[in-house]
């Protein structure tokens, strides 16, 4: 009777764990708006405002949002082993800016985005070749 009490519990253990969002790495991510500081190791000047280009993950749905600097722009993502990392289909209002070339560069820079790493508070982006393409804080 015993070890089928100590079978059940480690099972049971097993399921809750498996369930927990913590084996997600993106879970660390999730609900925190993560600020574009850096692109193509090109500084970003920020304001500190809700206007700076940013992203917000949701790791349950696997969805992003934030602000391409001007436009909400939303989407889907998938995260595998290895730190594997790619966005889906980006999608954004568009409404006409005073830095719409800042923006589409970002936007674009997003479809490379192949590998990520959390290091120092920071959420680098890593294209193929495992170069850090954009740096948030």
């Amino acid at each position: 009777m015993r070890n089928l009490t100590f079978v059940l519990i480690a099972v049971l253990a097993f399921a809750f764990a498996s369930c927990s969002s913590k084996n997600y790495p993106d879970a660390d991510w999730a609900n925190r708006q993560w600020t574009l500081v850096e692109i193509m190791k090109i500084p970003v000047q920020t304001s500190g405002s809700e206007d700076d280009a940013h992203l917000v993950f949701d790791s349950r749905g696997k969805t992003f949002s934030g602000s391409g600097g001007c436009n909400r722009i939303f989407g889907p993502y998938e995260i595998g082993d290895k730190q594997t990392f790619k966005f889906g289909e980006v999608g954004a209002t568009r409404m006409a800016c005073q830095d719409l070339p800042f923006e589409n560069k970002f936007l674009e820079t997003l479809k490379s985005v192949r590998y990520y790493q959390l290091s120092a508070g920071e959420l680098l982006l890593k294209n193929g070749a495992k170069d850090v393409i954009l740096r948030f804080q």
